[in-house]
């Protein structure tokens, strides 16, 4: 009994250690050793505890092997960790000691097809390869093994490698400053293309299969760095992320997400592929260096891919052959667990006793239908990335067809109907309206003072008492009564009456009482005139009608014309002034001494400058042009005459300058 429950203890181990080797999905390096994560970024195991610096790794599918790089060990360069579940989980393997061949390893990629270990070292800027297969023997037993790909110019910084397996193809990254390029070559190391337009210090590369273009992370100048993707012949290139203050070192992707390292921060980035805004750190820790994305892997999820189809067949009748070869020696080690049996033609690896599965089937046994009760409502079928996908009914919706299209479309209890080509509509309840029925037609702020309601879907108020209007939104009392009769509301009818003046009547007070004196048989007025007194006689009102005076159109033209003809003549006056010439400015100098006893006066000897005015517009003296002078003859006659003149216009000459200077 107690033989028993050990056994059973046994299993329930190897079950436990079985499962804890797949359900990993993603693995990161970081300098604290290699930390393994669910599909949650729950870490749930570690492993290399001892490795301090790891600089590139990669992953074996079908020996389910880590192979990775560490800078810090003395002796060797390339080691391996196991993850078989029959093994220790964690057992470390030492493949390659350092040499020049694997001083400086900044990138490895491995080739299921060939079984090839690819890494690119910096020192000696060339691209090697080994088969790993071969590896594990003592130390002097790998020379030889290792094989030079290609070689690039010393001014190129080898700086990440990655595969693509299905169109047998290397990528590998320059970030030399000067020489920065993306490389394309082929397997047996050929260059076919070598981008530079734009490129920038590049880093990490990957392969993206489900979308087939390549990711690739840049430090850009100064604090800014980008994620760029172009198609696998390195066309069509795109920004797919750019930031801020980030060191970005490693890209990988899957189906929907793009993870990439900032060494920075010490954080690992998930961004969806369809929008780069969406995006959150799954993991922040000791510094990341590297990563690898379960969902991304080959072997496993692109199985129906149809650019990898051929190649994963291959790669998986590689396998079923070995595993023929050596099933009898298997099952005859008997400190081995017995092999197992796959089903539904699943394909068993005896590297790991477990089973490579078609598309259609999974499970530890590929037991498990993929498809099986996965689509509720629709016809499922295995996708590129071999997982299974639903094509819903025409009235259902949903990754696995499980909702109804018209679950929550309709709202405010409308009804939902699907017409002939799929489109929803919808039937709205009496009180909504909208393509969902999502606006409500009576709205709270519709009746002002009243209540909401609808007819023929449009709106409507019933007023509370004492408003009005079609929103009910004036007071039943305001400029209800005329003449400024007195509105009441009846406490009794709750009607809205008119108290009137002396002078008026009528259910608005619009009736004057002098009207009732008039027997015009209108019953509406007569209901109104019972008992009205009339004090007076109706007296029709005067109305006088003026004639028009004088006839406005006709002065309104006479005083146009008046200061038309006004401003031409004005316009015609100062044109002729201008353009008339002025007269000449003639003046006349004569010199009094002291000698020439022309006057009364004491003798000084000045001069005078006359002018003569007499033909001239404007002048600055009077003009001296009389009678006197007229009629002299000779010369001495006329310069006395002038003289006298002065004197007679009270001695204007005392005035000038230099004859009041001289007399003084």
């Amino acid at each position: 009994m107690r033989n028993l429950g050990i056994a059973v203890t046994f299993a329930v181990l190897l079950v436990i250690g079985y499962v804890t080797a797949l359900e990993w999905d993603a693995v990161v390096t970081t300098d604290s050793g290699i930390l393994f994560f669910d599909k949650n970024w729950t870490q749930i195991s570690s492993g290399g505890h001892q490795f301090h610096h790891i600089s590139a790794f990669a992953y074996d599918e079908v020996k389910r092997k880590l192979y990775f790089s560490d800078l810090k060990d003395p002796s060797f360069r390339i080691f391996s960790l196991d993850t078989k579940p029959e093994e220790e989980y964690h057992k470390v393997a030492k493949l390659l000691p350092k040499s020049d061949q694997t001083g400086y390893i900044t990138g490895l990629a491995f080739d299921h097809l060939e079984r090839k270990l690819y890494w690119t070292e910096k020192g000696t800027h060339s691209v090697y390869s080994v088969e790993v297969d071969k590896l594990g023997a003592p130390a002097n037993a790998t020379d030889g093994l290792i094989n030079l790909v290609a070689q690039v110019e010393e001014n190129h910084d080898l700086a990440a490698l990655t595969i693509d397996e299905c169109r047998r193809h290397l990528y590998w990254t320059n970030s030399y400053l000067q020489t920065s390029s993306i490389v394309r070559a082929a397997m047996n190391g050929t260059v076919l293309d070598d981008h530079k337009e734009d490129v920038y210090e590049p880093r990490g590369i990957s392969v993206d299969h489900y979308n087939n273009r390549i990711y690739w992370v840049e430090k850009k100048y100064g604090r800014a760095f980008t994620v760029e993707s172009a198609n696998l012949e390195v066309q069509d290139r795109q920004t797919f992320l750019r930031g801020e203050d980030k060191i970005p070192t490693h890209v990988s992707p899957n189906s929907q997400y793009l993870y990439w390292i900032d060494q920075e921060d010490g954080e690992v980035h998930e961004t969806m592929k369809s929008d780069s805004k969406v995006t959150r750190v799954v993991y922040k820790g000791s510094r990341p260096s590297a990563l690898i994305i379960r969902s991304g892997l080959l072997v496993e999820y692109q199985k129906n891919n149809p650019s990898c189809k051929a190649v994963v067949s291959e790669i998986i009748d590689n396998v079923r052959k070995e595993s023929s070869e050596v099933k009898d020696v298997a099952q005859a080690v008997t400190s081995k667990p017995e092999m197992i049996t796959c089903l539904n033609k699943g394909i068993l690896n005896h590297n790991t006793n477990s089973c490579i599965c078609l598309p259609e089937y999974q499970g530890t046994f590929c037991e498990i239908p993929i498809c099986n009760n996965f689509c509720v409502h629709g016809e499922c079928v295995v996708g590129a990335d071999s997982r299974p996908m639903c094509k819903c009914h025409a009235e259902f919706e949903g990754e696995r067809c499980d909702r109804n299209i018209c679950d929550g479309y309709c709202l405010n209890n409308g009804r939902c109907a699907l017409s002939a080509t799929g489109q929803r509509s919808c039937t709205c309840s009496k009180n909504f309206s909208g393509a969902r029925c999502e606006t409500a037609i009576c709205t709270s702020d519709y009746c002002y003072n009243g209540e909401c309601f609808v007819e023929n879907e449009v709106p409507e108020c019933k007023c509370n008492v004492g408003y009005r209007g079609d929103r009910c939104e004036e007071y039943t009392c305001n400029n209800y009564c005329l003449h400024d009769g007195t509105c009441i509301l009846n406490n009794d009818t709750m009607l809205v009456e008119c108290r009137c003046g002396s002078e008026y009547t009528g259910k608005r007070c619009e009736i004057p009482k002098r009207f009732c004196s008039l027997d015009n048989g209108n019953p509406e007025m007569q209901q109104y005139c019972e008992g009205v007194a009339i004090a007076k006689n109706l007296v029709e009102p005067q109305v006088t009608y003026c004639k028009n005076s004088f006839n406005r159109t006709v002065v309104y033209v006479s005083l146009a014309f008046t200061a038309s003809l006004v401003t031409l003549v004005t316009i015609l006056c100062t044109v002729r002034r201008m353009y008339e010439r002025n007269r000449p400015r003639i003046t006349k100098r004569f010199k009094v001494t002291n000698n020439t006893q022309m006057t009364s006066r004491p003798a000084t000897q000045c001069e005078i400058t006359i002018e003569n005015c007499c033909n001239m517009n404007v002048c600055e003296t009077p003009c001296f042009d009389t009678k006197i002078l007229q009629k002299s003859a000779t010369k001495a006659e006329d310069k006395q005459f002038l003289l006298d003149d002065i004197e007679s216009i009270a001695g204007s000459y005392r005035k000038l300058p230099s004859c009041v200077a001289e007399k003084n």
